[in-house]
């Protein structure tokens, strides 16, 4: 449960930190006040990111297994 919890927090902290990077650098452009728009995204981002990680890292982790095994 504790690696879980773990792996869960740190992809998902990854993941919300990169995706929310680009897609407001996609739809705001890098301009004045991006790291403010930037830290806000991630924000909302990582509240949803770190919960679903921990929900569907495993069952990707079982889809994966599945898939080498074959």
């Amino acid at each position: 449960m504790k690696l879980r919890v773990l792996q869960g927090l740190i992809m998902g902290t990854m993941m919300s930190v990169v995706m929310s990077g680009i897609i407001t650098a996609v739809n705001t452009g890098l301009g004045p006040g991006y790291p403010l728009r930037w830290i806000n995204a991630w924000a909302v981002a990582w509240l949803i990111a770190v919960p679903l990680a921990m929900l569907v890292g495993p069952i990707a982790r079982g889809w994966a297994e599945k898939l080498a095994a074959r």
